[in-house]
């Protein structure tokens, strides 16, 4: 029998071939059970579209079956976008966000939460309202970062 790990390395790979045809969207979480249910999270650099998803998932469910990655080729299989109030994990999530309030929690637990400025390969730049007229901007390096959140606006 597969562990759950060898199974996750053959679904990445699976995926990686999937994702060559959507250039534009990445893998940001992977996560298999015990019980064979694998759940794909997947974002691209415009915001990942329910076609885009749907096709994933009829791709990599067909391949899966094919390469028959579970032994009794039972299991269950859902391939969505991570949410907007799941932290963002990787630096292509970024930019996408310019311009959006996030909430920054540091690896020391301190928070800071300000309109993501800009995104560089090794930290984020964030306005911080310090009061009503003045700003703050904060200069933030991603060894840093513990995880951000996009506040949601209403």
């Amino acid at each position: 029998m597969k562990s759950v790990d060898d199974i996750r390395q053959v679904i990445e790979q699976l995926l990686e071939q999937e994702l060559k045809l959507h250039p534009d969207c990445f893998l940001v979480d992977l996560l298999v059970s015990q019980d064979q249910a694998v759940r794909v999270f997947i974002d691209s650099d415009q915001g990942v579209s329910i076609d885009q998803l749907a096709q994933i998932n009829r791709s990599l469910s067909k391949a899966m079956h094919e390469n028959h990655v579970f032994p009794d080729d039972d299991f269950s299989l859902e391939v969505s976008s991570p949410g907007i109030d799941t932290p963002l994990k990787l630096y292509r999530q970024y930019p996408k966000n310019i311009g959006r309030t996030v909430v920054v929690t540091l690896k020391d637990q301190q928070i800071r939460e300000g309109v993501l400025q800009e995104v560089h390969p090794d930290f984020i730049v964030l306005d911080v309202k310090k009061s009503k007229k003045e700003h703050q901007v904060l200069k933030i390096p991603f060894v840093d970062i513990q995880f951000t959140r996009v506040q949601i606006r209403f």
